[in-house]
């Protein structure tokens, strides 16, 4: 990829948030079992929506892969970039899109980002004395954008119902 190509994904999110050296995306071209690896260009770190909006535009206008990553808990690889010679691949992390607010007690719903954790999740529930319907192992990493893109489930899902039968709704770029 071109030094163009690099600053317009800083100018978006800030250079801090692309990461191009080797030792530091190797955590985002690895899915956490060592079964699935690829390579990209760069990991991206957004912050908002208008933020994932920008960079996405950006992808999509100039034939950018990208590889959307949430916790890396999956086992599948479908959060791990795949080789295409002829394109660059970012992985564009959710992980800073980790706002919870609007978290209302009577009605028992929050609104939260989606790099959210699941167990950051369960202490907002917890502080106004409610619970989550799901819940697993891997929730001080999973996220719950990855939750609702997988349709997870956990060890509550028989009682609860899987995590987009929790959704009320999505804001989506």
């Amino acid at each position: 990829p071109t030094g163009d190509f690099m600053e317009a994904l800083s100018s978006f999110v800030g250079d801090e948030h692309v990461l191009t050296d080797a030792d530091q995306r190797v955590g985002y071209e690895t899915d956490w079992t060592g079964r699935y690896a690829g390579t990209c260009s760069a990991v991206v770190r957004p912050a908002g929506t208008d933020e994932v909006a920008r960079v996405l535009k950006y992808c999509n206008d100039n034939g950018v892969v990208v590889v959307t990553q949430a916790g890396n808990t999956g086992l599948v690889g479908g959060g791990v970039p795949r080789f295409d010679p002829g394109r660059p691949t970012i992985v564009l992390s959710t992980r800073r899109l980790d706002a919870i607010s609007d978290l209302d007690a009577s009605s028992m719903q929050v609104t939260t980002g989606a790099g959210v954790t699941i167990a950051d999740w369960q202490r907002a529930a917890r502080s106004e004395d409610l619970d989550t319907p799901i819940d697993f192992a891997a929730r001080d990493s999973a996220t719950i954008g990855g939750a609702i893109a997988t349709n997870a489930g956990g060890s509550r899902v028989v009682r609860f119902g899987t995590m987009r039968q929790q959704v009320v709704g999505v804001e989506a770029v």
